[in-house]
């Protein structure tokens, strides 16, 4: 939620630091994504154009005669075509400082200059969303006031990021309200009065009905008397500050409303609403309905509509239809504050693909409480801009006054470890809208606000406590841990995996545990997913590796999480580890793919320093993988798990323009620790042994290794592969192997006859074993 430091400040004294309010938000529990930092200006002050006439010796140019409050007018020469004597706009005087311009006084076609008038963009606000030329403040501005104190100019805006238990700070003054009591200033919202004072003529009192029990309360109040023009300069300018774009007075004032208390508004165009009553229903199989944005969209049962006895007029929560869209001749209105089941509005706006303001809202369930406060808001504001209201109708449930929380004081200290006065306590929690009162001489009784569905237990008043406490007053202490029967050990092997791959040069990350789309051949489910991009249950840790990569670049990194698969008995959870890297193809050397190389030495370094064995690697992965470019990795012939280069049509689908080399490891595979045995070396000197075998081409050299050390039986100190060759030297479908042969006896110098008994009966397992001949 984009946030304009100046709104914040119009209800509560906060400080002047960005960065301290940031800061202080981050405390309260809602971080700050974003600083939009404005730039400075300066010597740009509010002015009448008195007088104005044809430049004379310039067809394009106007000399004005502007009234800024000072003892005499300014002469502005001009090229705008959109100023008129009568009009109040911002004047930039000489010496002012603009975000790229400074103003100094000139000359143009014979006539000084003594300043400029200035349009929107010259003010850093987006041109596109205000009048073409010179920006056009209300005539009853005063004159000569600085125009960026005037309108909030200076301040920043906070993107700030809202979690989904709190829909009510997701409003300027919910923020406002949670700054205040931090701060300890008194909160200072807008003063509402009943801004009605008549009754409907016979006949065009709204009527609603709800045939969904998915829109809880209703308020609907007609306004006549309504003109559609633009909205005041201080609206427009604050809205285009938050991020919304000024339309005309109707709108901005319905979007002005929700941001600034968090109730969602529609405003229908009460001649087009057929019969005069709106209908709360499930949309018909088939239905249809353009929405303000120009789309016909096809309804299903799963949409909720607000419709007139012919046809919806609006998707509750999310959208208005075109057919009832306020218009230029629009004279009479129905402004609807409602409120509707957030997971209706939420299923709703992901079949449809369709995501509003307003429904980011909805989908988090805000109080009923609210609707009364959004409409009332509205009604003062339509009423000053000249609209005659009449009275509200509510429908649907009443407001139900909370029952009161008994907080016992004792439970505060043995809950924070830290002890906060009592009338701290209440001061806390009054500032943030509860009503408390004692309860006895050790609890206090706690009644939470109409817009704080989210205080039901007492825990929650105490968490409320310590956040406007500070969170960082609570000491950090050790807590003492008694002992218990529960083994660590599935902690400590995850614990030393990570450990183990930090010191490789790999950075730990933490992905989501719920996908979009099925993974595997047995995926989870989720029965009630919060969204369509959490529905199953991750298979795998490649896709949020790879959404890593994407978002971050060419880095290490590691996750060590849980992988769900769906069984005859249920759903198997198991623990596994992933990390790889991403790499670019190197195209001197094709042959030879030194990334793979380096992924399989990380997992042998890593596994053997785990395990204290060796790991073996043999052709062939799972589907995530490239065919040719992966390994299944065993321990003493048992699969812990598989890498390789991912399979690039999946690579490329996230965005990435590079390799993805990823390595997966089934942590409860992994067996214990073999805890090596020292063996002195021998005192007698070795030999070794060097034979080229040609064997067929899908014969490993691990394989051939392990026959060759079986082979030459205790005397076998080692074996290495240490050259490949392929040509027509061997001929196709075979290859050359060269195997190095170390010999020793640990209580005499070996012999060459025993050497070469040792090779004879290398060879002759080797021919046996594989089909193997000596190159020559």
């Amino acid at each position: 939620m984009r946030v304009p430091i100046s709104w914040l400040r119009e209800y509560a004294a906060i400080p002047a630091d960005t960065e301290a309010i940031a800061d202080r938000l981050a405390m309260l529990g809602f971080p700050v994504a974003g600083v939009e930092k404005r730039p400075a200006i300066s010597g740009v002050v509010t002015g009448r154009i008195a007088e104005i006439e044809k430049h004379p010796n310039a067809d394009r140019l106007q000399v004005a005669r502007v009234d800024v409050g000072a003892p005499e007018p300014l002469i502005i020469a001009t090229a705008a075509t959109n100023v008129a004597a009568g009009q109040t706009i911002a004047v930039a005087t000489v010496g002012a400082q603009l975000p790229e311009l400074r103003i100094e006084r000139r000359t143009m076609r014979g006539v000084v200059s003594d300043g400029m008038m200035i349009s929107a963009d010259e003010l850093a606000l987006p041109a596109e969303w205000f009048e073409d030329g010179i920006l056009q403040l209300d005539p009853g501005t005063p004159l000569g006031a600085d125009v960026v104190e005037l309108f909030g100019l200076g301040s920043d805006s906070l993107d700030v990021e809202i979690t989904a238990n709190r829909p009510d700070a997701t409003s300027v003054i919910g923020l406002a309200r949670e700054l205040a009591a931090s701060y300890g200033v008194p909160l200072q919202p807008p003063t509402l009065r009943d801004a009605y004072d008549a009754t409907e003529p016979q006949g065009e009192a709204p009527q609603v009905v709800l045939e969904s029990g998915d829109c809880h309360r209703f308020v609907a109040q007609r306004f006549d008397d309504v003109r559609v023009q633009p909205a005041p300069a201080w609206m427009r300018i604050r809205l285009a500050l938050a991020g919304q774009r000024p339309i005309n007075n109707l709108v901005d004032v319905s979007n002005y409303v929700m941001l600034e208390t968090g109730q969602p508004l529609h405003f229908y165009d009460a001649v087009r609403i057929h019969g005069g009553t709106l209908i709360v229903r499930s949309a018909r199989d088939g239905e249809t309905i353009v929405t303000l944005d120009g789309t016909t969209r096809s309804l299903s049962p799963l949409a909720l509509v607000i419709a007139d006895d012919t046809a919806p007029l609006g998707l509750a929560g999310l959208m208005g239809s075109a057919s009832s869209e306020v218009t230029a001749a629009t004279s009479a209105i129905v402004v609807e504050a409602a409120n509707f089941s957030g997971a209706r509005v939420r299923r709703m706006s992901t079949a449809l693909g369709l995501r509003t303001e307003a429904s980011a809202r909805h989908e988090k369930s805000p109080a009923p409480a609210l609707t009364d406060f959004g409409a009332a808001r509205a009604a003062q504001l339509l009423t000053e801009l000249g609209a005659t209201a009449y009275a509200p109708h509510a429908f649907g449930a009443e407001i139900a006054t909370p029952e009161a929380i008994t907080l016992p004081l004792r439970d505060i200290e043995r809950l924070l470890g830290l002890a906060i006065p009592r009338e701290r306590v209440m001061k806390h929690l009054e500032a943030l809208g509860c009503l408390v009162r004692a309860a006895g001489p050790e609890a206090l009784a706690v009644t939470a606000p109409p817009w704080r569905r989210d205080l039901t237990i007492p825990a929650d008043l105490i968490e409320e406590a310590a956040r406007i406490e500070g969170y960082e007053n609570i000491e950090a202490v050790e807590p003492s841990v008694p002992p218990h029967q529960i083994s660590s050990a599935a902690f400590e092997r995850e614990r030393a995996l990570a450990h183990g791959l930090d010191g490789l040069g790999y950075r730990e990350i933490l992905t989501h545990s719920m996908r979009g789309s099925a993974q595997g051949d047995a995926p989870v489910e989720v029965r009630n997913p919060l969204s369509e991009e959490q529905r199953f249950l991750r298979a795998s840790l490649v896709p949020g590796m790879l959404e890593y990569f994407a978002a971050n670049g060419a880095i290490r990194i590691f996750e060590i999480g849980n992988v769900f698969r769906r069984e005859d008995d249920g759903v198997a959870e198991r623990t596994a580890l992933g990390f790889g890297f991403l790499s670019s193809p190197d195209r001197t050397r094709p042959w030879r793919d030194e990334s793979f190389l380096r992924l399989l030495g990380d997992c042998e370094t890593l596994l053997r320093k785990i395990t204290g064995r060796a790991v073996a690697a043999s052709p062939g992965a799972g589907s995530e993988f490239h065919p040719g470019k992966s390994a299944r990795l065993t321990i003493e012939n048992r699969d812990v798990g598989e890498l390789g280069c991912v399979d690039p049509r999946s690579s490329r689908s996230f965005g990435l323009n590079a390799n993805a080399y990823v390595c997966l490891i089934d942590v409860a595979a992994l067996p214990s620790y073999a805890v090596p045995h020292y063996r002195p070396p021998s005192r007698f000197p070795s030999t070794y042994r060097d034979v080229a075998l040609i064997v067929r081409d899908v014969v490993s050299a691990r394989d051939v290794e392990g026959a060759v050390a079986e082979a030459a039986g205790p005397l076998c100190t080692g074996v290495r592969v240490f050259d490949e060759y392929r040509g027509p030297q061997v001929g196709d479908g075979f290859k050359s192997l060269a195997v190095r042969v170390t010999l020793q006896r640990f209580d005499a110098t070996i012999t060459d006859e025993e050497a070469d008994a040792a090779i004879a009966a290398v060879l002759a397992a080797a021919g046996e074993r594989f089909g193997a001949t000596i190159r020559t």
